[in-house]
């Protein structure tokens, strides 16, 4: 924990599919199936851009590419919330029916009662949609070890844009955008950290990105968060 320290952080405000919830890219590939399904398959390449962004944006970015800049929003808004549900459903089968989600570390949870007894708050944040954030949070029983979550529904753009890490500041009462610390798996996680001003932008290689990737944006990049507690952990730096 002494890179927190170090670095007088005391909000910690992590991402959850890929830094704190191992889901094997399930989110992406249902992703692809909903726009698919809708009748608006997206290219690997297209889908590269994807990871740590608002899911719905996603898909009502990718609609309007195919008509073009002159579509009014009332004829895509209605495709996007049908690919917007087909997800949803795909996500509650996978996640909690077949229960192909579980946190990337045992010691998740021991973490986050560490630092928040040490005088570190724990945020979560998030480009799933608010209700799919809750359903997580109370399916591993989060909510008794985190001071405050948001999802990208709650601002008026998600990553890379800084208004979620921000909206919690000031819900959290925090001053100094230096004493906050973004932990993800993307390059957009780390773009959101550095775009908000954050004193610490680490990237994670538990998830969807590698080492030479987040620390275009990154400042440091580790295993998973839970090396977090280790003081010998291994750190890559930019």
């Amino acid at each position: 924990m002494s890179l927190l320290y170090r670095n007088n952080i005391n909000m910690l405000v992590c991402d959850m599919a890929g830094t704190i919830i191992k889901e094997n890219n399930i989110i992406y590939k249902a992703m692809a199936n909903s726009l698919k399904i809708v009748g608006y398959p997206a290219t690997k390449e297209q889908q590269k851009k994807w990871p740590g962004l608002e899911k719905k944006q996603v898909f009502y970015n990718h609609i309007k590419n195919h008509y073009g800049n002159d579509v009014r929003p009332i004829t895509i808004m209605p495709i996007a919330d049908k690919a917007e549900d087909i997800l949803k459903k795909e996500l509650e089968k996978e996640y909690f029916e077949k229960n192909n989600i579980s946190l990337v570390d045992d010691e998740v949870l021991h973490l986050f009662e560490n630092l928040r007894i040490n005088g570190i708050k724990i945020a979560l944040n998030t480009g799933y949609s608010r209700q799919m954030q809750h359903n997580i949070i109370k399916h591993f029983g989060l909510i008794n070890y985190i001071d405050d979550f948001i999802s990208s529904e709650e601002v008026e753009h998600g990553r890379p844009f800084p208004y979620m890490i921000h909206r919690i500041m000031e819900r959290n009462d925090i001053l100094n955008v230096k004493n906050v610390a973004k932990i993800g798996d993307t390059l957009n996680d780390m773009k959101e950290g550095r775009n908000a001003g954050c004193g610490l932008n680490i990237g994670v290689l538990s998830g969807k990105e590698d080492k030479k990737t987040l620390l275009k944006c990154g400042d440091v990049v580790i295993n998973k968060i839970t090396d977090l507690k280790n003081d010998d952990m291994p750190v890559f730096l930019l």
